[in-house]
């Protein structure tokens, strides 16, 4: 049997976007089918959502090997958060067909 489970989670349909800065990461590449030479690291972040304190996340990610820049600690994401359960927070990846966004002030 093939094992296909992707190291990171898809955001919830109602998910809200949001910016965040990477403060730490660890991880190396994915070892499994399909994710196979993608980067799967733990990314700590500081989340700022709309009308909300900035707080600390932890992530899960798959990320596009040649994306690999966009999440560097200091580096700004598109993020996306569970309305539900704010701790949730998910990379949008789609945005790195962007340029990346703007730090909050």
């Amino acid at each position: 049997m093939l094992l296909l489970t992707a190291c990171g989670n898809a955001a919830p349909s109602n998910a809200v976007p949001a910016l965040a800065t990477v403060t730490h990461l660890t991880g190396s590449k994915c070892s499994w089918l399909p994710d196979a030479g993608d980067l799967c690291p733990t990314l700590t972040v500081r989340v700022y959502l709309k009308e909300t304190p900035p707080y600390d996340a932890t992530i899960e990610a798959r990320i596009p090997q040649i994306a690999a820049s966009r999440v560097q600690p200091g580096a700004w994401l598109n993020v996306l958060v569970d309305p539900v359960t704010t701790s949730r927070v998910f990379v949008d990846v789609a945005s790195f067909s962007a340029p990346p966004p703007s730090p909050v002030p």
